[in-house]
Parts: structure tokens; sequence; C-alpha cells
């Protein structure tokens, strides 16, 4: 099985670069621990679905602010895996192999 490293960016800037994510109805979730975490910023803003608690980071480049340009679910855990160490990005952060 090959497994595709992932490049994650936005205006140029790598955000991270993992073959860690995880699907979530239909979004890429990437482990944190391989994201250049200096250019997330958390933020206040949250909202909750049916797996529960969203928070948000802003994607701070230089004088550059992403408002709400990625989340992760703060307690989201199934039998399998405990999604909260997995960030997703909105669609204008670029993703590519």
């Amino acid at each position: 099985m090959v497994r595709l490293k992932w490049e994650i960016k936005l205006n140029g800037t790598q955000l991270g670069k993992t073959n860690d994510f995880v699907m979530i109805d239909g979004t890429k979730y990437f482990n944190r621990d391989y994201l250049n975490m200096q250019y997330l910023k958390e933020n206040d803003h949250h909202t909750k679905d049916e797996k529960g608690q969203i928070n948000y980071y802003d994607i701070v480049i230089g004088d550059k602010v992403c408002k709400n340009g990625a989340w992760y679910y703060t307690d989201y855990k199934t039998h399998a895996r405990d999604f909260s160490n997995f960030v997703a990005f909105r669609k204008d952060v670029e993703l590519s192999v």
C-alpha cells in the first residue's frame, strides 16, 4: 500500500506535510503533529454538530489573516480512534500530493 504525502499550503506558505490524515464526512483532517502550528492561532469561535464541539484557528502568515481557516473537533472519538488531534482546512487552503 502506498501512502501519499499531502502538502498543505496557503499563499505559498507550507502549513504542513504528512501522510497521516483521516476522512470525516468527505473532509481531510490532518494530524496536527505534522503541521507548522506557528501559523495556526486558536480563536474564540466555536460551533457544534452531532460529533461535538468544533474549535477554530485563524491562519496567520505575516500580516495576513485567514479567519477561521482551520478547525478541529475537541472531543470527537469513535471506538477506533480519537480525532481531537486532527485539523481540517478551508477550501482556499491548497492540498496537494
